[in-house]
């Protein structure tokens, strides 16, 4: 009898696990989606900066920044490739408390390519940064 069950329950896991895979959309084999961290802080050369200041992801990807400075950022898209869409996106919200989060799914409003962005009000301090979306295996 104990077998009998051993073999159900072990029955059961596969359908579980099968059906996670499903559930998530993911593709066995395929690299899950991740989050890059982009800290907002008060260094760099002239005192302001993005850290890391570039990044590259892919298509279902996650690029959050965080408010890690004592002075407000935020996150404006300066130059995207022409079939980028990025509607509300092109500019993110004013960050004013450190831990304060912007997340960005890199999804299908993002075409290939280079995504420049800057901080509206430390750009001439030259915060700027690169996300790089890029198709293919990492």
């Amino acid at each position: 009898m104990a077998s009998i069950l051993t073999a159900a329950a072990a029955r059961a896991c596969v359908l579980l696990a099968g059906a996670g895979s499903v559930a998530t959309g993911q593709v066995p084999g395929a690299a899950s989606p991740r989050t890059v961290t982009v800290r907002m802080i008060d260094q760099g050369p002239y005192g302001m900066a993005f850290d890391p200041t570039r990044v590259t992801v892919h298509h279902g990807d996650t690029v959050q920044f965080v408010q890690a400075g004592n002075l407000p950022h935020n996150v404006a898209f300066k130059s995207v490739p022409t079939a980028s869409n990025l509607g509300a996106l092109r500019v993110g919200p004013l960050l004013t408390v450190r831990g304060e989060t912007f997340a960005i799914v890199i999804d299908g409003r993002f075409a290939v390519g280079k995504h420049v962005y800057v901080c509206p009000p430390h750009e001439v301090l030259g915060m700027a940064g690169i996300v790089y979306v890029v198709d293919g295996p990492e």
